[in-house]
């Protein structure tokens, strides 16, 4: 008897990706709750942990270049170039916690760095599984993909509390670059869009290639003049400034 909930794993590419967002996930709540105590215990500065929590946001900004680059060369290369990064990041920063040298500036430097990729990550996911999961499968494994984060929510943390108390910010960071490595091969197996044929004007104009600015363009004036879209953006943006704040503002 087949479980529907399971039905997006018989898709060979989602069996890659689900535990390489898990572990990602994993990473990104582990490494939030470390770097922030680490911080606060460091400075004894409520704002420069609260500057530190804003970094990790700063990638908003530019996410709509993240959309432009993943249609240009593809969104699995750029998921790759993201995670890769991620794992590289958290090696610098594990290697200066072991060698004893790290300090608050080190860690602010990278999570702005960091900031620059991971708002951008999740949508990233989304767009992966809309290129390689049938259409009817969809919205479940969208659903289960929303796993990875709450999981990390609960589990993640405690992994990182737990490490951090037990053996010590090295050994936790460790872990966490142990994670994105994980995560970075596993999106290596992560199948690409599908193929779609190229209509004949655009074989023709390859080489007259409009710049990336043009194509956000495009984008931009594509969502004002689809209502559909236009609805879907206004009411994201309503809920990201009137509600979502409040969740992390009132937490002090």
């Amino acid at each position: 008897m087949r479980v529907p909930a399971l039905a997006p794993f018989r898709v060979r590419s989602f069996r890659f990706q689900w535990p390489a967002d898990l572990a990602t996930s994993w990473a990104f709540e582990m490494e939030a709750l470390i770097l922030g105590w680490y911080v606060l215990v460091e400075t004894q500065s409520v704002l420069l942990l609260t500057l530190f929590a804003s970094l990790a946001y700063l990638g908003t900004l530019f996410a709509p270049m993240f959309g432009v680059m993943g249609h240009r060369i593809g969104n699995k290369k750029l998921f790759c170039a993201m995670r890769a990064t991620y794992a590289t990041l958290a090696t610098v920063l594990m290697t200066l916690t072991l060698t004893s040298v790290l300090v608050p500036l080190h860690v602010f430097i990278i999570a702005a760095l960091m900031g620059l990729l991971r708002p951008s990550d999740l949508v990233m996911r989304y767009s992966l599984i809309g290129e390689t999961i049938p259409g009817n499968q969809l919205m479940g494994a969208t659903s289960v993909s929303r796993t990875t984060q709450d999981s990390a929510r609960i589990i993640g943390a405690l992994a990182g509390a737990g490490l951090v108390a037990a053996l010590g910010m090295g050994p936790a960071y460790v872990v966490i670059a142990c994670f994105y490595a994980v995560s970075f091969f596993l999106t290596l197996g992560v199948s690409g869009a599908r193929s779609r044929s190229r209509p004949p004007d655009d074989l023709a104009g390859v080489s007259a290639r409009p710049s990336p600015w043009r194509d956000l363009r495009d984008v931009v004036a594509y969502v004002w003049t689809t209502p559909q879209l236009l609805a879907a953006m206004a009411l994201a943006f309503l809920i990201n400034l009137t509600a979502f704040p409040l969740v992390m503002g009132l937490l002090p």
